[in-house]
């Protein structure tokens, strides 16, 4: 199986070049060039599978993803089989590797890997698959959605401590995500974060909810009633992960 990188980012509006399927042809699930003669039964594309079915990219570590389709080629002639990606603004193919045989199905795959940078922050978010077969018989068929997300941070610092009971205890912290284009976290504002405490042996519950602010910082004030640890949640968004922050524990005396 090839890894390939994914290198540049093509307009959905350009026809991609080297034999690629144009942009429309993904979408309307047909060939951009001319089928070649049938075979008397046509090869059918049995399944594909995209995992992980979910990419959370920072702005350091690659990641990547392995396509797997199935093919009964009912004896047609393959010449190559492709996959096509198409995310909010991004089209490109990819041919995949016969990997074994078995039963008249062969396994077709390919490994991508993104790089942080190789994508604009604009292409966060769900990506859709076509799959292609060219030689005697040109089946094609869609294949699974992706997503491909943004990471996140969160840090929770709650002050005074320790604190006098019935004090008031201001818990801070900031939300950030990854930049793939600057490649560093930057202040993510405007989104629901909620509060959550627990005592020393307990579980995490709500306490209050609250919106980052255009930096990303949040600011929570509660009244300090007895020992805890608190922590921010973020629950995520359509191009950004999920995130948890670390908790931080209160002696209130």
């Amino acid at each position: 199986m090839t890894t390939q990188p994914i290198l540049t980012v093509r307009r959905a509006a350009v026809a991609l070049a080297g034999g690629a399927l144009a942009a429309s042809s993904l979408i309307a699930g047909v060939p951009a060039t001319a089928a070649a003669p049938s075979c008397s039964t046509p090869a059918a594309i049995l399944g594909t599978t995209i995992t992980p079915a979910r990419i959370v990219l920072g702005t350091s570590v690659p990641k990547g993803i392995t396509i797997t389709t199935r093919v009964r080629t009912s004896g047609c002639r393959i010449d190559s089989v492709e996959a096509g990606l198409y995310g909010p603004n991004f089209v490109d193919t990819y041919e995949l590797d016969a990997v074994g045989t078995s039963n008249g199905v062969t396994t077709y795959q390919t490994g991508l890997r993104i790089g942080p940078g190789s994508l604009p922050n604009s292409e966060a978010g769900r990506w859709q698959s076509y799959i292609s077969v060219w030689g005697q018989s040109t089946p094609n068929a869609p294949g699974p959605n992706f997503t491909v997300v943004r990471a996140a941070r969160l840090t929770t610092n709650a002050s005074p401590e320790p604190v006098r009971k019935g004090r008031t205890i201001t818990v801070t912290g900031q939300l950030q995500r990854a930049d793939w284009q600057s490649l560093r976290y930057r202040g993510y504002g405007k989104r629901q974060v909620q509060l959550q405490w627990r005592s020393g042996h307990g579980s995490y519950r709500r306490v209050s909810t609250t919106t980052s602010a255009a930096d990303g910082s949040v600011r929570i004030r509660v009244s300090a009633k007895r020992d805890g640890c608190y922590r921010f949640v973020f629950a995520g968004s359509s191009t950004t992960h999920a995130v948890t922050s670390r908790g931080d524990c209160v002696d209130v005396r």
